[in-house]
């Protein structure tokens, strides 16, 4: 398919996504990682990636609700006359639900924090010292900036920006592409971006957010920080620019999914799957730190933490599921997958290791 073609398809996706995205993570889809299915019977899509014959999605069907069954089927029945296994990442209970009853088998991937901009503030103790970064900052002078490529484009201030972002790559061991997002300056998508410059002028952060909910939520996607700047900018630039927003009447910010969170290993229907996903929640960093997120999106004491799921063929083998789950996050480096790999082999040949892993 021609570049061309591809933006006419992701076009298309748009329409119906700003139409009918309820769903933080639809707007993630939009890039050239990605394939649409499209429904023939309802008006809806579902974004997919292929690796190694699985089709993997990223949070709801976006279609009206009481389509959704319907475009699930059209879909999943795509995806058998082509020899491909669906896995469903990051969905909804509703969704998960409606993919239990098809003999898909349901697990908990993680959880999205979510702020209720209606009710949420500083306040409280458990926010204190969040509150006091907040205005030490302030008081330093740090300044918040929005920055609007549908508008007008500023290329000077887009290769300040590009500057920032190699800097915070340097040193990283690779960058993920999947589920963490781009800037897409030249296809915005109806993002919204800051950026936060200290009392010198200097570039301290750059955020991105993508819209759901007909823009009455944003979802959090690229966060750059200066890696020598000032401590806590990140912590403030969220703050500021979910407060510049809730000025604008969004309802509601999320912060996004924090993979693997939560994943309780101590009930007793616990099974090989879910002990795989915690073992890699507590002990893997490679790429994806996994922990530090969640404790991250914790510091800013979200109103809700919503539950999300990961929905498998539950003939697919351990091992390849596994490796889909970090695929989703990025799996395009062959050091990244070799080290999980490694790390998921050597847990399935020392059982023992899950429930040392429990404590």
């Amino acid at each position: 398919m021609s570049e061309e073609s591809r933006t006419d398809v992701r076009e298309q996706a748009y329409r119906i996504i700003r139409r009918f995205g309820n769903d933080s993570q639809h707007c993630l889809c939009l890039n050239g990682e990605n394939s649409f299915f499209f429904g023939s019977e309802v008006c809806g899509v579902i974004p997919y990636t292929l690796s190694r014959r699985k089709a993997m999605s990223q949070g709801d069907p976006a279609c009206r609700p009481e389509d959704t069954g319907i475009l699930l089927d059209e879909y999943l029945a795509f995806c058998r006359e082509n020899g491909y296994r669906p896995v469903f990442n990051s969905v909804s209970a509703d969704v998960a639900d409606q993919l239990r009853t098809k003999g898909y088998r349901v697990l908990k991937y993680g959880e999205e924090a979510i702020l209720d901009m209606g009710s949420y503030s500083l306040s409280g103790g458990k926010k204190g010292a969040l509150r006091r970064n907040t205005a030490k900052l302030n008081r330093a002078g740090v300044t918040l900036e929005e920055y609007s490529p549908e508008d007008t484009r500023n290329f000077s201030l887009e290769h300040e920006i590009a500057g920032l972002e190699e800097q915070w790559y340097e040193g990283k061991r690779l960058r993920l592409t999947y589920s963490v997002g781009d800037l897409h300056f030249e296809e915005p998508y109806g993002r919204r971006y800051f950026i936060t410059r200290d009392s010198e002028g200097q570039l301290q952060t750059v955020l991105s957010f993508l819209p759901y909910h007909r823009g009455r939520g944003y979802c959090v996607d690229v966060m750059y920080r200066r890696p020598d700047g000032l401590t806590g900018a990140m912590e403030h630039a969220i703050i500021s620019a979910a407060m510049k927003m809730k000025e604008d009447g969004v309802e509601e910010v999320s912060l996004n999914i924090a993979p693997l969170a939560g994943i309780d290993v101590t009930k007793p229907d616990t099974n090989r799957v879910e002990r795989l996903m915690y073992a890699i929640y507590q002990n893997m960093d490679f790429g994806y730190d996994f922990k530090n997120l969640y404790r991250f999106k914790s510091k800013f004491g979200p109103t809700t933490w919503k539950m999300r799921y990961l929905v498998y063929d539950p003939k697919m083998p351990l091992l390849n599921l596994a490796l889909s789950i970090t695929n989703t996050k990025g799996v395009r480096n062959i050091r990244f997958y070799l080290r999980y790999a490694g790390f998921f082999v050597s847990l399935l040949l020392y059982p023992e290791r899950f429930r040392k892993h429990q404590n």
